[in-house]
């Protein structure tokens, strides 16, 4: 006897209209949740948003409020949480704007004047060469104030003042009249050690008194280690050029510069060895800082300005070997590349020099 299982079911079916008419029914129960008051009322959240322009004060009412919700439910702590970090952001954010602001718009102390006041004060110079062999303390009394502080000037982005930079070279004074003062200093104490790159337009000058003076760099030399400043002048009309002679063998000379950031630092000893080219080779000890020095004879004739030293680190065996470009190098100008009155100020002091007869490796007295 044939009997259908008790798992057989007929087989229903729904025709498209009878689909159509089953009412829509929502995916799942509504889930019912209850609807809780805010934990931060609107009027404390507004009562304490003044907070964001005081951040010192908004950080100590952050600190007791946390506190204090320590011990709250989760719900609440949270809330407090979100509130607070969003006020401290938007007080960083406003805080650090205003900072900045400040600096670009207030201007700052200068710390660059236009003249040389102690230069400018000067209603006499040394009377150059001296007709006496000078001793050192001579040569620290006369000569020391010719010698300036160089430094490549950087300008500040928010303010275009100048200022200095973190390195400083020597430099010695060339010229002094009414219009300026005409100085020479190394290439590389105002474009650094690379002089593939752009060469650089102005410098800072300071004398003994530490005040800082803008100044164009005026020429450049193609080949040698020089490099031209100069200097407006804002008042005074005390003239000075300084002499400059030729270096001979074993001649006693005097350094003058800042080895080491030590200012106006002086040192003695003798020429070493002309015979190299635009150089020639002193004894007298110099130190980073000296860059840009003047070599003096002992009447006050510029023979050279220091340019390098042999690094112990890279050749052990030297010992105090120091060298300087001749001073006569600065009275030609077919190996410069000027830059506003640099020719013209170059020529006026090679034309009084020259006019010095310049012979026997010493000049005579100029007119001063």
């Amino acid at each position: 006897m044939a009997c259908s299982s008790p798992l057989q079911m007929d087989k229903v079916v729904v025709s498209t209209q009878e689909l159509a008419a089953v009412p829509n029914t929502p995916e799942g129960p509504g889930r019912l949740e209850p609807k809780l008051p805010p934990v931060i009322s609107w009027w404390v959240k507004l009562a304490l948003s003044p907070l964001t322009l005081v951040l010192p004060l908004l950080c100590l009412v952050t600190i007791v409020l946390r506190a204090s919700t320590r011990n709250q439910p989760s719900r609440i702590k949270h809330a407090w949480t979100a509130f607070l970090s969003t006020l401290l952001i938007i007080s960083g954010f406003m805080t650090s704007a205003a900072a900045v602001l400040s600096v670009a718009f207030v201007p700052l102390p200068a710390v660059v004047s236009k003249g040389i006041s102690d230069l400018d004060e000067r209603t006499i110079f040394p009377s150059l060469p001296s007709t006496d062999v000078m001793s050192g303390t001579a040569v620290a009394t006369n000569l020391k104030p010719l010698v300036a502080v160089i430094t490549p000037a950087r300008r500040l982005w928010f303010s275009h003042q100048e200022t200095m930079s973190g390195e400083l070279g020597a430099g010695i004074l060339l010229r002094a009249n009414s219009e300026g003062y005409l100085f020479a200093t190394a290439r590389h104490v105002v474009d650094g050690l690379n002089w593939s790159g752009r060469a650089n337009s102005r410098a800072l000058v300071a004398m003994a008194s530490g005040a800082w003076a803008g100044a164009d760099v005026v020429a450049h030399h193609k080949h040698l280690d020089l490099a031209l400043l100069w200097v407006p002048r804002e008042s005074g009309h005390s003239d000075f050029v300084q002499p400059i002679a030729s270096a001979t063998d074993g001649e006693d000379v005097f350094v003058i510069g800042h080895p080491e950031g030590l200012k106006f630092t002086i040192s003695n000893g003798m020429v070493s060895r002309v015979d190299q080219g635009s150089l020639f080779q002193i004894s007298a000890p110099i130190s980073p800082g000296n860059s840009g020095g003047p070599v003096f004879d002992n009447k006050g004739n510029l023979l050279g300005i220091v340019v390098f030293k042999m690094d112990r680190n890279v050749d052990p065996n030297a010992e105090n070997l120091n060298f300087a470009v001749r001073a006569d190098t600065l009275l030609s100008d077919s190996d410069w590349e000027f830059t506003g009155n640099g020719r013209q100020r170059l020529a006026e002091f090679a034309s009084i020099n020259s006019r010095g007869n310049i012979s026997g490796g010493k000049s005579q007295p100029t007119a001063r």
